[in-house]
């Protein structure tokens, strides 16, 4: 089988998530930091014939880039990937060296608010929380808005900044770690779930992101 641009572009991302990844069979990939704190699922348009760990994404990924269009054949132990007169033997991975998501379906509790944010607006926010050293993210609702903020929990007084994103009745304070924000650029429709889960849903791929504890949210106010 040959992998697409799309296929290559969700592994890329991905080794940004966990540097290994379990390949099963069909045409979902799915991954998970070893803190468990974001889950990636995205549905390729590959079909892989078999299952496969990869325990070196990124070395693996190299390797593929040696080619211009290379076969890659699911054997029972490795890889074969080739090209014309080149062949490249990739062992698998053990199972028990990989952290790997859940097989069971997740389904959030509630979904307490639910908005779009697009790319442009969570680039900005995120790029935002880099050039003043933050490491948190909110989405706030206050005043019947609702808004997408880089933050500092730690420090009531520090500088912000942030995007209107929707409108809420609700008033809620939910804060997520950028590092938990390794995200494909796409424009995602956001539900967050007050029992410490959201879920970032864009084209193809689908996220479900830890909240911090330090989040609130109130019904109504």
């Amino acid at each position: 089988m040959k992998f697409s641009n799309e296929t290559l572009n969700v592994l890329k991302s991905f080794t940004a998530i966990n540097k290994s990844i379990l390949l099963n069979a069909g045409n979902t990939i799915k991954t998970i930091t070893p803190e468990k704190t974001l889950i990636a699922i995205a549905e390729v348009p590959d079909t892989m014939p078999s299952q496969a760990c990869v325990y070196d994404l990124s070395r693996f990924l190299s390797i593929l880039s040696l080619y211009n269009d290379p076969d890659i054949d699911f054997g029972d132990k490795y890889f074969i990937i080739s090209e014309g007169k080149r062949r490249t033997r990739y062992v698998y991975a053990d199972i028990s060296m990989i952290h790997t998501p859940p097989e069971k379906e997740i389904t959030l509790p509630s979904a307490d608010v639910t908005v779009n944010v697009s790319e442009g607006d969570l680039s900005s926010v995120l790029k935002a929380a880099g050039v003043l050293q933050f490491s948190e993210v909110a989405f706030v609702g206050e005043g019947g808005k609702c808004y997408l903020k880089a933050i500092d929990s730690a420090n009531d007084n520090a500088d912000d900044f942030g995007v209107e994103i929707g409108e809420t009745a609700d008033k809620f304070n939910v804060i997520i770690k950028t590092d938990n924000l390794k995200l494909l650029p796409l424009d995602y429709q956001v539900t967050i779930c007050s029992k410490g889960i959201s879920e970032f849903k864009g084209k193809g791929v689908t996220y479900y992101v830890a909240i911090d504890s330090k989040s609130t949210y109130n019904k109504g106010e």
